[in-house]
């Protein structure tokens, strides 16, 4: 394209900038002076987040400060390199005039990875406008190689573009039967955003973006208020909470504002990436966040519960099966709605908080029911009338012990002193753990052998099941929140629905 034919910049006034602009050799693939791969600002964030450099505590300098010198300026950056700090603290480099950002501090490398891709992209005749750029980061290569990841980023279209052939499906988040074209551009537009949260220094924010993230928040709400399964990816009170907090950026649209930049990509990545997994704007677009957009084949029918989940209804009083709908509500295509989560969470909190007191009213009435005259005052053999009783004060303690555990693994603990509670727990647990060995030796000092091999087996898995959130739930809590958290964008604690 003739650089004399490339419009101008209606946003900065500024004049094009065009790859011809930077003369420079074309170089084959061959003599490509650094492997450049293409990456995703997906990628990009997962290298920053979880692989940060790590502070020397050995380390040492001279820290003595010259009488009258107020001089803190960091080491100067080759020419033409600005220092950035993105609002959360990451540190990354930006070229004004070539429009190259990074994350990397090796200039002369970067330079001739730059300059070959920019020179690749002339080949195919891709322009680069004023609102266009280009990202290179490091991404692990095979055999532990280093190579540069890069992407560039046209922001008119709001779209990113390679000079090498991309397979999308890495940025489908495990999204499955995605064919047309214009929904694999939304999974596209949703990296835009993730790009402009990872690098949003230097930037104005547009008035367009900002309406069209107030207009979503709007309609999440009606939709949040009015359905009782809405696709929104976050609970009425954090949408709420969510459109005050843009509408009070209002006063920084046309301005370099990187802290409401990154406010509005934060959350316009969210709401992208839910339309993406709902499949909208599709003929088979989700519309009801509790049902299946996908097609059976030959897989079996959710419906119903397993045999094994029968079996244990008999024991359980249906509640196994009562919960297992319930999970289904959330947990639908695989993807779980993080609203009906936090709810069927609330909902089990406050259960275990009920059948801890029942609990404990129960093993109350078991105690002063074993001084009864009529078994004996606490005196003789082991009569069935007390092994009753005495299974009844296993069940009852097992119970308080197992709601204390899964209550302490689930609740927020934000709002609450942890050497309190710590402390508070510390002493309940010890408790429980002596009354039951009191119980315990008085249970097995009978001499009625038959009695005690009754009871023995129940004693030990009721042992079982009150530990067990400790040796296993707490592990499988845990990796469910954190595969969360990751698919949401390892948190700015912002989470859409995630495939787990």
């Amino acid at each position: 394209m003739d650089p004399a034919m490339q419009p101008d910049d209606s946003t900065t006034g500024n004049p094009p900038v065009h790859f011809s602009q930077y003369p420079m050799l074309v170089r084959s693939l061959a003599d490509r002076p650094h492997a450049a791969v293409p990456a995703s600002p997906q990628q990009v964030m997962e290298h920053r987040y979880l692989k940060r450099p790590l502070v020397d505590d050995r380390a040492t300098s001279d820290r003595i400060l010259k009488e009258g010198d107020m001089s803190y300026d960091p080491p100067s950056l080759p020419i033409g390199w600005i220092k950035c700090t993105q609002p959360e603290g990451a540190l990354y480099y930006l070229h004004e005039e070539k429009h190259i950002i990074t994350d990397l501090t090796e200039s002369q490398q970067l330079l001739e990875t730059s300059d070959y891709l920019l020179d690749r992209a002339c080949q195919l005749g891709l322009p680069f406008h004023s609102d266009a750029e280009l990202v290179i980061t490091e991404v692990p290569g095979p055999n532990g190689r280093r190579d540069f990841g890069y992407y560039f980023v046209d922001h008119r279209q709001r779209l990113l573009f390679w000079v090498d052939d991309y397979d999308l499906s890495e940025i489908f988040s495990n999204v499955k039967g995605v064919t047309a074209r214009d929904h694999m551009k939304q999974a596209v537009i949703t990296q835009y955003w993730v790009h402009i949260g990872l690098y949003p220094n230097r930037r104005k924010l547009r008035v367009e973006d900002y309406e069209e993230l107030r207009n979503t928040l709007i309609c999440a709400i009606a939709d949040a208020a009015t359905s009782q399964t809405p696709l929104a990816p976050f609970d009425l009170d954090s949408i709420t909470r969510m459109l005050d907090l843009v509408e009070k950026l209002e006063g920084s649209i046309g301005k370099e504002n990187p802290h409401a930049v990154w406010v509005i990509a934060r959350f316009a990545t969210e709401f992208s990436s839910s339309r993406f997994i709902n499949f909208s704007g599709q003929p088979f677009a989700r519309l009801d966040a509790g049902k299946s957009i996908y097609a059976s084949h030959d897989r079996p029918p959710s419906s119903g519960s397993s045999f094994l989940i029968r079996m244990i209804d008999l024991f359980l009083f249906r509640s196994a099966s009562g919960h297992l709908e319930e999970l289904k509500q959330m947990w639908v295509d695989q993807i779980v709605h993080y609203p009906s989560w936090q709810k069927y969470i609330a909902k089990l909190t406050s259960d275990w908080a009920r059948f801890t007191i029942f609990s404990t009213v129960l093993l109350t009435t078991d105690v002063g029911l074993l001084a009864a005259p009529t078994l004996g005052g606490g005196g003789g053999g082991m009569t069935a009338a007390i092994a009753s009783v005495y299974l009844s004060i296993f069940f009852s303690v097992a119970s308080i012990l197992t709601s204390i555990q899964l209550t302490n693994r689930v609740r927020g603990k934000e709002y609450s002193s942890a050497t309190s509670t710590s402390a508070l727990l510390t002493r309940t647990m010890w408790g429980i753990f002596l009354f039951v060995l009191g119980i315990s030796l008085l249970v097995f000092s009978s001499t009625n052998h038959a009695m005690l091999a009754s009871l023995a087996p129940l004693y030990f898995l009721l042992f079982v099941c009150s530990i067990w959130p400790s040796i296993s739930g707490r592990g499988a809590f845990e990796m469910f929140e954190k595969s969360w958290w990751r698919s949401s964008l390892i948190r700015g604690k912002s989470v859409h629905a995630a495939e787990v």
